[in-house]
């Protein structure tokens, strides 16, 4: 079986079965306990035919089903792991807290978000103060902190602090495929969340007396690496740019520049990553050059090495990403001190598969999955692409040389990551290809300008303001070309494929490769032919959705509603910010529905609704017609739809409802008032009008008894539900 599964290879192996038991954990409704029995009996029985071959293979030879049992002990190992820390939460947990008021005292856990006049936290709670009572826990909880503009207070990784307030549990997505971030804190292990109006909510207890590794190494060193940027390298956007490529520190990155990395394919720039990494070991591996004439010397080398890749870890944040180029470039290094040869994509695998040792759901980090499609794409295609370029001694061939090795590095990358940013994020950026090379370039200048800085910053501030105006410039000129490329028509486009797409894709790819390297020409057209045959199946035989007829979109507190005739449809609010289009645009594919071609309004204020790029239907009344739906504005607040299809009627305020017939159309009705008169006057109207289905909207000043009283009435009538911030209303 070896022979046949990845056996070059036996980290890979193990990798994939690990992989293969928590998707398992997750996607199955299948309790810990059972994962555990399963773990232990294939225990026994892996132990029970290692004796077997024992006594029948006396050379140390295993027997196929040996082999069968181990790796599906590592299965159902992986399996109870991610199942367990998943569906079990500790013993007493916060979630007996909830919606009650207490004070929460723990330690701050990883790096504290901050941005949009928010401080965001993980905190590790080990003590809970009720009533006068303190209970000891061992917990998590996510703390969202309301900050002044003034405010200077900063928190970090490893403060002690008290937060009062109430816990709450953490909501779910908003709309279909959109974040959920219930299910991305449940995989961190975080169940409920606390929100404070402001600083004052939270108190920072003073640091206790004696070494702490965080509080007397790790931030030290980080505020040193800060303030050597902050005080030799010019503000502005270019310092920004370097202490998130540098630090991690990507908060205070405008989302326009965000945005334009992302249109050029080179957000992995900002990711602190292997690239990092290999250049801080290379700079260690210089200066530790002359222990390394003894075998004592070569391991204290490699231990020193390790140590300092390992703290630059914790100083970064400990991001999926640098973790596997920590581990990765720590085994390499230990095999090289043993004397024995490491293979690349064996170490890529050995570190990822302790990662998930660590945290079984870092699978499910973006940043884990790109970093690795990238330095797959690196590892496997680098070598085929390089040898495409022509030798020669000459000049002009060796600059033809240093300039495509830096575009198979970028294009080896590309492949290997753009099937994934394509899951997730739904793009695939065309500039990339070109873009790649001059920011890696100018950025990786800027990062080697950097080590010289920090040393030179503690005594020579001189030569420091030098080094931080060099960096500055090089950030300039990587922000200059990724400004330039983005800007271009095209891009970046829509591509939206699912997971069976991506797998077809990467197939394909090794197909090729494999053909290209035996110079197997006929396969290698073959591959790509199989590999189009299947995509090209694969959609049209998928099953298409029958499209809703109406649709809401919930924008926080407002609320969008899309109203479809079949061919045409028509959005109705887009929020009080501008930017919700695109999310309503993304709602509209998600369910099948055309993209919208009008819109009109009845809480969206005239400067959003002017700023859409689509025709919009006047405020006053009258009515205005399509190819295929008729909008009547009956009111200010009351409006109208129809299609040969169905009818919506929207209307706020009960006043507007008693005026209007439904005449068999659905109803959209926003509340501001619910007591027991609106109840018999809102009865008396349906009676009358009989709507075909209603939708209650609660007003943003309604009571929690008003809301408690409006939920029981839609309880007890089929055809009528209330809006929910967390769950779109669908109807057909």
């Amino acid at each position: 079986m070896m022979r046949y599964f990845l056996p070059a290879y036996p980290a890979a192996r193990l990798f994939a079965c690990a992989v293969a038991g928590i998707m398992a954990a997750i996607s199955l409704p299948v309790a810990p306990l059972v994962w555990f029995v399963t773990a232990m009996g294939i225990s026994l029985l892996a132990l029970l035919m290692l004796l077997i071959d024992g006594k029948r293979f006396p050379g140390g030879k295993l027997s196929a089903w040996s082999v069968f049992c181990y790796l599906v002990l590592v299965f159902a190992a992986f399996a109870f792991h991610a199942s367990a820390s998943f569906r079990l939460a500790p013993s007493p947990s916060l979630l007996s807290w909830v919606g009650r008021d207490v004070i929460l005292s723990g330690t701050i856990d990883g790096r504290p978000v901050e941005g949009d006049g928010v401080t965001t936290m993980q905190m590790r709670v080990s003590e809970v103060f009720e009533k006068g009572l303190r209970t000891r826990i061992s917990d998590k909880a996510k703390v969202v902190v309301r900050m002044p503009k003034d405010d200077e207070a900063r928190y970090q990784e490893g403060d002690f602090v008290r937060v009062k307030g109430r816990p709450g549990l953490i909501p779910v997505a908003s709309n279909r495929g959109e974040y959920d971030p219930r299910f991305q804190n449940r995989l961190k292990g975080i169940h409920v969340q606390m929100f404070c109006a402001g600083p004052w909510k939270l108190l920072r207890e003073p640091p206790k007396p004696g070494f702490s590794f965080m509080g007397s190494v790790v931030n030290p060193l980080r505020h040193y690496l800060a303030e050597a940027l902050d005080k030799h390298v010019p503000g502005g956007e270019e310092r920004q740019f370097v202490k998130g490529m540098i630090l991690g520190e990507r908060d205070m990155l405008s989302a326009e520049l965000n945005d334009a990395f992302r249109r050029t394919g080179t957000a992995h720039v900002l990711a602190v990553s292997g690239l990092h990494v290999a250049l801080l070991a290379y700079a260690v591996n210089l200066c530790l050059q002359r222990l390394k004439v003894t075998p004592a010397g070569r391991w204290l080398a490699m231990l020193l090495l390790v140590s300092i890749i390992a703290l630059y870890s914790f100083v970064t944040g400990n991001a999926p990403s640098i973790k596997r180029a920590a581990i990765m470039s720590a085994m390499m290094f230990a095999g090289g001190t043993l004397g024995r040869k490491s293979y690349a994509v064996n170490s890529l695998a050995a570190s990822d598969l302790l990662i998930l040792l660590l945290d079984p759901f870092d699978l499910f980090n973006p940043g884990f999955v790109m970093t690795n499609g990238a330095v797959l794409g690196i590892l496997t295609l680098y070598g085929p692409l390089a040898a495409l370029a022509p030798d020669g001694k000459a000049l002009h061939w060796r600059l033809l040389r240093l300039v495509w090795d830096g575009f198979a590095v970028s294009l080896s990358a590309i492949i290997g990551v753009s099937p994934v940013i394509a899951l997730y994020f739904g793009t695939f950026s065309v500039s990339g290809i070109v873009a790649n090379l001059p920011a890696v370039l100018f950025s990786n200048l800027a990062m080697y300008a950097a080590l010289p800085l920090f040393l030179f910053h503690g005594f020579g501030g001189w030569i420091a303001s030098l080094f931080g105006a060099a960096i500055w410039l090089f950030a300039r000129l990587t922000l200059y070309f990724v400004h330039l490329f983005s800007a271009m028509p095209m891009a970046s486009i829509d591509v939206r494929p699912d997971l069976f797409a991506v797998a077809v894709f990467y197939l394909t790819v090794a197909l090729v490769f494999y053909a290209f390297s035996k110079r197997a020409w006929g396969r290698a057209a073959i591959a790509v032919l199989v590999g189009l045959n299947l995509l090209l199946w694969h959609d049209v035989t998928k099953p298409v959705p029958k499209p809703p007829g109406v649709v809401t979109v919930n924008l926080g507190k407002e609320v969008a509603v899309l109203f479809t005739s079949g061919s045409e449809t028509c959005l109705v609010d887009a929020g009080r910010r501008k930017g919700g289009l695109d999310r309503v645009r993304r709602q509209s594919e998600s369910w099948g529905m055309t993209t919208p071609v009008a819109a009109t309004s009845i809480f969206t204020p005239d400067s959003v609704m002017r700023a859409l790029p689509l025709p919009t239907f006047p405020p006053g009344s009258g009515s205005s017609a399509r190819r295929t739906f008729v909008v009547r504005r009956v009111d200010d607040k009351a409006l109208r739809i129809d299609s040969k299809q169905h009818s919506l009627l929207l209307v706020s305020g009960l006043k507007r409802l008693e005026a209007q017939r439904a005449d068999g159309a659905d109803v959209v009705f926003w509340v501001h008032r619910f007591t027991g008169k609106e109840w018999r006057r809102l009865d008396a109207w349906i009676a009358e009008a009989r709507p075909r289905r209603m939708l209650l909207v609660p007003g943003p000043f309604m009571t929690a008894a008003q809301r408690e009283l409006l939920r029981r009435y839609a309880a007890s009538r089929p055809q009528v539900e209330v809006r929910s911030r967390s769950r779109q209303t669908v109807w057909y």
